[in-house]
C-alpha cells in the first residue's frame, strides 16, 4: 500500500489518507469557493463561499469513501477480503487481497459502489429541494452540488474501462461469456487505455483553446492509462506466482555475518569476497539485522574500523522476516514496497534461507515460457 496516514477503521477495514489527498482537497476547496459557487449561486459573501468550498470538498471525499466502503463491505461479505481503503489524489481505492473466483461475485462487488453513489445522489437531491425551498439557501447550494457530483461519480465510474467500476462490470460480463479471467481482464484493460487516450486528447484540446481545466482530464487520463496497464500486469504476475511458496524459491545456503564484526571486516571478508549487496546479521545464531552496501557507503571510511556491524545495520522487526510458507507474491510485494533486493526467511527463530527478486523473476520467466 502506498504511503499515507491511517485515520480509522470501518467494518474492520483500515481507512488511510495518502499525502496527495491534502493537495487535491485544497485545490477542490479553492476552485469551488472561487469559481463554482459564486457562478452557480451568486449573492453570498466571500467568507460564506470559503465555507461552502471547504465543507463541500470534505463531503465530496466522504461520498467517495462511502462509495469505496460499499465495494469493500460487499467484497468482504462475499469472501474476497479487503484490508484497506486509501484516499488519494484521484479519489479512492479499495485493495482486494485477491481476485474474485467467480464472475458473478466480481459483478456484485463492481456494482456496489455505483449503487451507493446513486442512492447518495437521490438523497442529496431531495434534501437540496427541501433546503432550497425553505430558509436555508446556503445549505441548499451545498446539497445541490453534492447531488450533482454523485451523479458525475456514478457516470464516470460506469465507463466500461478497467480499472473503473464499469470496466470491472465489463470484465465480469466478458468473463461469464468466455470463462477466462485473463482474457476478460485484457479486454477491459484495453478499453480502459482507449478511454484514457480519449481523455488525454480532449484535455489537450481544452488547454489549447484556453480552458485550463483540461489539465485535469490529461492528469486523470494518464493515471487511468497507467492503472489499466498495471492492473492487467498485476493479474498476470499473480497467476504466475499462484501456489508458489517462499520455501520453494529461497536459497538455503546463506552467508551471514555476526553483529560483532567491524564494518571494515565486513567490506573485506563479505562484500569483496561474496559480492552480495546485503547480508543478514546474526546474534547468537538469530537474525537481528541487515547490512547493505548503501549503509556502508553512507558511513565515513575512517569510521569503518571502529564501527561494529551491529551499530551500522538496519535492525529487523518480526514483520521484516518471511516464513517458508509465505506466498512468493507477498515476498515480491514486500520487496517492491521496501525497495529491497533480498529478504530473510526465518523458521523457529533461526535463518532458514534468503529469497531475492532474481529468484522470483526466474520462476516467473520459466512459467511464462511454459504457458
Amino acid at each position: 500500500m502506498s504511503r499515507g496516514i491511517r485515520v480509522g477503521r470501518i467494518f474492520g477495514i483500515t481507512i488511510s489518507v495518502d499525502y496527495t489527498w491534502f493537495i487535491v482537497f485544497a485545490l477542490f476547496a479553492w476552485s469551488l469557493a472561487s469559481g463554482y459557487f459564486p457562478y452557480r449561486h451568486p449573492g453570498f459573501g466571500k467568507g460564506e463561499y470559503v465555507v461552502m468550498g471547504v465543507v463541500s470538498s470534505f463531503l465530496l471525499f466522504a461520498c467517495v469513501l462511502i462509495h469505496e466502503i460499499s465495494h469493500s463491505y460487499v467484497s468482504n461479505r462475499l469472501g474476497v477480503k479487503v484490508d484497506e481503503i486509501m484516499l488519494f489524489i484521484f479519489g479512492g481505492v479499495a485493495r482486494l487481497t485477491r481476485e474474485p473466483d467467480d464472475p458473478v461475485v466480481e459483478l456484485k462487488i463492481a456494482l456496489a459502489g455505483p449503487l451507493a453513489s446513486a442512492v447518495l445522489a437521490v438523497m442529496f437531491r431531495v434534501a437540496a429541494s427541501v433546503a432550497g425551498s425553505g430558509a436555508s439557501p446556503f445549505l441548499g447550494a451545498i446539497l445541490s452540488y453534492l447531488a450533482m457530483i454523485n451523479v458525475v461519480l456514478l457516470v464516470f465510474n460506469m465507463i466500461p474501462g478497467f480499472p473503473l467500476d464499469g470496466g470491472r462490470v465489463l470484465r465480469a460480463l466478458w468473463w461469464m461469456k468466455t470463462g477466462g479471467l485473463t482474457a476478460a481482464t485484457r479486454v477491459a484493460s484495453r478499453v480502459g487505455k482507449a478511454f484514457a487516450v480519449v481523455l488525454i486528447v480532449l484535455g489537450v484540446i481544452q488547454v489549447l483553446t484556453g480552458n485550463f481545466t483540461g489539465f485535469w482530464s490529461i492528469f486523470i487520463g494518464v493515471f487511468l492509462r497507467q492503472a489499466a496497464g498495471s492492473s492487467y500486469e498485476e493479474l498476470v504476475v499473480k497467476q504466475m506466482l499462484d501456489g508458489v511458496k517462499v520455501g520453494d524459491l529461497m536459497s538455503r545456503e546463506v552467508v551471514t555475518m555476526d553483529e560483532s564484526v567491524t564494518v571494515a571486516e565486513a567490506v573485506e571478508e563479505y562484500f569483496f569476497k561474496h559480492h552480495y549487496a546485503s547480508y543478514p546479521v546474526v546474534s547468537l545464531g538469530r537474525p537481528v539485522g541487515l547490512l547493505t552496501l548503501a549503509q556502508v557507503r553512507g558511513l565515513p571510511r575512517e569510521e569503518w574500523a571502529a564501527t561494529r556491524v551491529g551499530g551500522a545495520m538496519r535492525k529487523l522487526a518480526p514483520e521484516d522476516l518471511l516464513s517458508p510458507d509465505s506466498p512468493a507474491l507477498d515476498a515480491l510485494v514486500k520487496m517492491t514496497n521496501d525497495g529491497a533486493g533480498r529478504l530473510i526467511v526465518a523458521e523457529a527463530g533461526s535463518i532458514a534461507g534468503i529469497i531475492s527478486r532474481r529468484d522470483i523473476m526466474k520462476v516467473m520467466e520459466f512459467r511464462s515460457g511454459l504457458k
